[in-house]
């Protein structure tokens, strides 16, 4: 499954990091709240806040990212943008939970923030990836899709996501075997080619087998 390919990505691609602590760059701006803004919402979530409060929340981050993000170095050991993200944001969800009385992190060690070489646990670092790789999946495909025929997208999503039969699909779709193939091979392509663009750090790379796999 093309799911997959998100397992491996980089960290933080950090030419979008240096971007944004340039407070004219607007395009910047937005291709992160693009990524991180649902991240950090979702996560907000899972540590209990409701709807309305994990909005006021994701703000308040993406307010503090925007004020301190020149204090994050990612050449200091250990550092991550991820873990320094993750970081704000339990923080901050801590204070909401002590303003009101109730603070089940804070209960943890978090009656003061957590210090700046703090690094999330294991299990921490695996909800903040898993949560980060399905919302650059879902930005990934949009752009695809939006760049491709839909018989062409529907040939892949059906047989390479779906796990649907090629022959069946292949039917369905009024196309030979050989064009399912091929236009599954074409839209695996884009997608490895648009997550190496937005996704590169330190010049790392990775690669898409057909059948979904890392090379």
């Amino acid at each position: 499954m093309i799911a997959k390919t998100m397992n491996s990505l980089p960290a933080t691609r950090y030419t979008l990091i240096e971007k944004i602590r340039n407070p004219q760059d607007v395009e910047a701006w937005h291709e992160f709240t693009a990524i991180y803004q649902p991240l950090i919402f979702n996560v907000c979530r899972k540590r209990g806040l409701q709807h309305a409060d994990a909005t006021d929340v994701t703000q308040e981050v993406l307010a503090r990212v925007a004020n301190a993000v020149d204090e994050f170095r990612h050449d200091r050991a250990g550092a991550t943008f991820r873990g320094w993200l993750y970081r704000i944001t339990r923080n901050l969800t801590a204070d909401y939970f002590r303003r009101r009385g109730k603070d089940p992190l804070a209960k943890a060690t978090l009656h003061t923030e957590l210090p700046d070489s703090w690094q999330p646990t294991e299990e921490e670092s695996g909800e903040f990836q898993l949560e980060f790789r399905k919302q650059m999946f879902s930005i990934v495909t949009t752009i695809v899709q939006s760049q491709v025929k839909p018989a062409t997208w529907q040939a892949f999503w059906q047989t390479e996501v779906l796990g649907e039969s090629v022959d069946l699909v292949a039917k369905e779709l009024s196309l030979s075997t050989g064009a399912i193939y091929v236009a599954r091979s074409r839209v695996l392509a884009r997608l490895r080619k648009e997550v190496q663009r937005r996704l590169d750090e330190a010049n790392l790379h990775f690669d898409v087998k057909p059948d979904g796999n890392e090379a």
